[in-house]
């Protein structure tokens, strides 16, 4: 029997050339010299200049779909960065949940009575403003030192499902009227307020705690 020789061409940019002396050639050899002579390596019938150029070429393919990648981890990372820092501070958060009373308005004992507390807040009033004079540039932070040790001393109390709100509002002196007002929507029967003036010689000091019950 004869030996027939014939030639395999592939596509036009002549990537696969060769000849073969098997007529029973695969489709899995075909791809396996195509892959080859796509990363640099010289077949028969191929150039060495071609191989390159092909070789080059699929290494820049490669790079451009490698960069969407490396954007989208980069932002899944920043994504669950933030997530887990947000559930850290979620964890700081109290979990304790206050038991339900079944009430609708506190006990006797456990209410808010406004002459108890009027004089501790004014102790407060004198132990801070006593010896201060009015600055406009350190005012405000003694507004908040105010408010805040007011807001400690109200915690001493037994008053539970209070939600206690304290206001503090300090002005300099010229001999002018000072009116403060205020107005709110809560039930008569169980929220009270309270409101505590101090004067010095160029300053006052006027202090509103409100007591609001939670039911």
């Amino acid at each position: 029997m004869a030996e027939r020789r014939f030639t395999i061409q592939s596509d036009p940019r002549g990537i696969l050339t060769g000849d073969t002396t098997n007529p029973l050639i695969t489709r899995d050899d075909t791809q396996t010299k195509k892959t080859g002579t796509a990363g640099g390596l010289q077949m028969p019938g191929t150039g060495t200049t071609q191989g390159t150029v092909a070789g080059s070429a699929v290494g820049t393919i490669s790079d451009s779909q490698q960069q969407p990648q490396l954007r989208r981890q980069s932002v899944f990372r920043r994504l669950s960065m933030s997530m887990g820092s947000r559930k850290s501070s979620m964890n700081l958060l109290p979990t304790t949940i206050r038991p339900n009373t079944f009430r609708m308005e506190p006990e006797n004992e456990y209410r808010f009575r406004p002459y108890r507390v009027q004089p501790k807040v004014m102790e407060i009033l004198i132990e801070q403003l006593k010896d201060k004079f009015y600055n406009p540039q350190t005012v405000t932070e003694l507004v908040k030192d105010v408010s805040r040790n007011v807001h400690m001393l109200m915690k001493n109390f037994p008053i539970p499902r209070y939600k206690i709100i304290v206001q503090t509002v300090i002005g300099q002196k010229y001999g002018q009227l000072i009116r403060v007002a205020s107005r709110c929507l809560w039930d008569v029967k169980t929220d009270n307020m309270i409101s505590v003036n101090y004067e010095t010689k160029d300053m006052i000091a006027i202090v509103t705690v409100y007591a609001i019950y939670f039911e």
